[in-house]
C-alpha cells in the first residue's frame, strides 16, 4: 500500500530537516559536534565476539548513563566498522529529538501521536550494494555473540518491517535475531504485539510474511520502532512525526516491503508460517539469559547496504544501552497516561535498579489522600510488566536511586504505606514469574501530612556558584 507524502511541519516540532539529514551518519556527526568526548573511536583490531560488549560494560561501571558511543574501526574479519553503545546516554536521545535533556520525556510524550507520511524515492543509498541468490550469506555482516551463554551470534539492532496482511499498514518493531545459517535467522516475538498478530493471521491463511530488517538508521527511526499504538497507524509516519520531516523510503529488491532509503544495511526475506526452530538462550535486560522463545524462523533473500556501510549493534544484556531503550519510551507513554488522569504528576522514571522495565517511580505534587494508589493502579494497567510502583513527592529526583530510597526511609511506614496485589499477569521475561503470574506492590513514599518536616535546601545561586568554582578547578 502506498502512502502519499506530505512535508508539512507540525506545530511544536523543530523545522523540517533535509531528507539527507535523516541518517545514522548525520547523527553521529551531530554527536561529535555536541560532545566530542562522547565518541570513543577504537582503531586497534578487536575480536568479533564478546570484546565490544565487555568494553561497553566496563565503561558504564565507571559512570553509569554517561558511557561514550563506541566506534570500532577494525573488527577482526569484518568488512564494516561497528558502532555501538549509541543509546547509553539520555543526552544522545535528547540530541536526536533536538531538545534539552531535561525536556526529553516531555517532548517524547508530546510528539508520540504526531505523524508525517513518508515519501518514496529511487536510487537509494541502501541499494548501492545488492546481494541476492548464492551471494546471500549472513557472514557478510559483523554479527557477533555478546555473552558466553548466548545461543549464537545475534542481531541486536534489527528493526523488523512488515505490512499488515489485510490493510498493508507498515509496522516496525525490535526483535532479537539469532544466526542459524547462511540465509536463516531465528527470532522470538515474545512481545506478542503487532508482528505477532500478523503472524497469527498469516498462518491461519497458510501465508508467509514478507519482511525487511533494518540495521543502522537515524535514532528517530529506532524510536519509531519502539512506539506502541493502534494497528492502523503507519509507523513510518510516526518516524516522520518524531523527526519533523518525511522519512525517505524505497522498495525492496526481492520482497514487497518499503525500507528507509538512507539506511546503512537491510536484510530482505520471509517470516515462514508453521515453522518453529529452537532459538536462544539470549542475554536479556533482566541480567539473566532468557530460555523463552516463540521460535519463529526467517529466510533471507537479499542483503543490501551502502558501499561504506556502518554496522550498528546494541549492547545486549542488562547494559545501560539496552535498558534505556526500554525505559525512555515507556516513561513517555506512562507520563502521558498518568497526566490524562492526574494533572499533578510531575515526573516518571523506570530505574535501572528495576531493570528499566519492572519498577517505576512516579512523582506527584501535593497529592490528596488516595491519589498515590490510584496513580499506581493506572501504571499497572498501562504496563503489565510492572511489579513495583513507588510514589514520591515532587521534591524527589526520580532518576536518583539515593533520593528515592531516602524518601522511602523518611516518609514511609511499611504497615500503612505498602499494598500488594497477588496473582496478576506480569512480564514473561521476569525469571521469578509463576507461569506468567506475578505480585504487584505499591509503595507510598510521599509526605504523610502537610505539617511534615521540611527538607533542608541550599539557595539555588549558591549551588550554581559552587558548580562554577568546581568546574574551574577541573572537578
Amino acid at each position: 500500500m502506498d502512502h502519499p507524502a506530505t512535508a508539512t511541519t507540525i506545530a511544536g516540532l523543530p523545522p523540517a530537516a533535509t531528507d539527507s539529514a535523516f541518517t545514522l551518519r548525520s547523527f553521529l556527526a551531530d554527536v561529535e559536534r555536541d560532545d566530542p568526548g562522547g565518541v570513543l573511536r577504537i582503531v586497534e583490531p578487536v575480536p568479533l565476539d564478546f570484546d565490544a560488549s565487555a568494553i561497553a560494560l566496563e565503561l558504564e561501571r565507571e559512570v553509569s548513563w554517561q558511557s561514550p558511543l563506541l566506534w570500532f574501526e577494525q573488527i577482526e574479519g569484518a568488512r564494516f566498522p561497528v558502532v555501538t553503545n549509541l543509546f547509553a546516554s539520555r543526552r544522545r536521545y535528547a540530541l536526536a529529538l533536538g531538545v534539552p535533556e531535561s525536556r526529553l520525556i516531555e517532548a517524547w510524550a508530546e510528539r508520540g501521536d504526531r505523524t508525517i507520511d513518508p515519501v518514496r524515492v529511487t536510487g537509494a543509498p541502501v541499494h548501492e550494494v545488492v546481494l541476492t541468490g548464492a551471494d546471500v550469506d549472513l557472514a557478510h555482516l559483523p554479527i557477533k555473540q555478546h555473552f558466553a551463554r548466548d545461543g549464537g551470534r545475534y542481531i541486536t539492532n534489527g528493526i523488523v518491517v512488515a505490512n499488515d496482511p489485510q490493510t498493508g499498514v507498515r509496522n516496525a518493531s525490535f526483535h532479537r535475531m539469532q544466526v542459524k545459517g547462511r540465509t536463516r535467522l531465528g527470532t522470538s516475538l515474545h512481545s506478542r504485539r503487532h508482528l505477532w498478530d500478523y503472524v497469527n493471521r498469516a498462518e491461519a491463511a497458510d501465508q508467509k510474511i514478507p519482511i525487511a530488517i533494518v540495521i543502522g538508521a537515524h535514532p528517530i527511526f529506532t524510536f519509531a520502532g519502539l512506539w506502541k499504538g493502534p494497528l492502523t497507524t503507519d509507523e513510518y509516519a510516526v518516524a516522520g512525526g518524531l523527526f519533523g520531516a518525511p522519512l525517505e523510503i524505497t522498495r525492496c529488491r526481492t520482497v514487497p516491503v518499503d525500507v528507509p532509503a538512507q539506511a546503512e544495511i537491510t536484510l530482505e526475506g520471509w517470516l515462514l508460517p508453521h515453522v518453529r526452530e529452537p532459538e536462544g538462550p539470549f542475554a536479556e535486560f533482566t541480567g539473566y539469559h532468557s530460555e523463552r522463545s516463540t521460535e519463529q524462523v526467517i529466510e533471507i533473500t537479499a542483503i543490501t547496504h551502502r558501499r561504506d556501510a556502518l554496522y550498528h549493534d546494541i549492547v545486549a544484556g542488562m547494559s545501560d544501552e539496552h535498558c534505556s531503550l526500554l525505559a525512555v519510551p515507556q516513561e513517555a507513554r506512562l507520563l502521558k497516561a498518568l497526566r490524562s488522569h492526574f494533572s499533578n504528576v510531575t515526573a516518571v522514571s523506570y530505574p535501572k535498579s528495576g531493570t528499566c522495565r519492572l519498577h517505576a517511580v512516579i512523582a506527584m505534587k501535593n497529592p490528596v489522600v488516595g491519589q498515590q494508589k490510584n496513580a499506581a493502579m493506572v501504571a499497572f494497567a498501562e504496563d503489565i510488566s510492572l511489579k513495583l510502583v513507588i510514589v514520591v513527592d515532587d521534591d524527589v529526583n526520580v532518576f536518583d536511586d539515593r533520593d528515592i530510597f531516602w524518601a522511602m526511609a523518611t516518609r514511609m511506614q511499611a504497615d500503612e504505606d505498602i499494598d500488594i496485589v497477588r496473582n496478576a499477569f506480569g512480564a514473561i521475561l521476569d525469571p521469578s514469574n509463576r507461569a506468567g503470574r506475578t505480585a504487584k506492590m505499591i509503595i507510598d513514599a510521599t509526605r504523610p501530612s502537610a505539617d511534615f518536616p521540611q527538607r533542608h535546601q541550599l539557595p539555588p545561586e549558591s549551588i550554581e556558584r559552587a558548580r562554577a568554582l568546581l568546574a574551574r578547578l577541573g572537578r
